[in-house]
């Protein structure tokens, strides 16, 4: 229904949370990345940039 697998759709979803929570927080990469289900920084990191374009970093600082 998606056309996405399972992990496809629930690392997106962890993303766009993500993505939420660095817009309108002031927590850190790493603190969004765990509170988002992420164990790894350096996977959210490539996942997030595969998904959004732009590291978490730059994406913080140019929403």
């Amino acid at each position: 229904m998606t056309h996405k697998t399972p992990m496809d759709y629930l690392n997106y979803q962890r993303v766009e949370h993500a993505a939420f929570l660095l817009s309108t927080s002031h927590s850190s990469v790493t603190d969004v990345a765990f509170s988002c289900g992420f164990n790894d920084l350096s996977y959210f990191i490539k996942t997030f940039k595969r998904y959004k374009g732009v590291t978490p970093g730059r994406f913080t600082r140019h929403p």
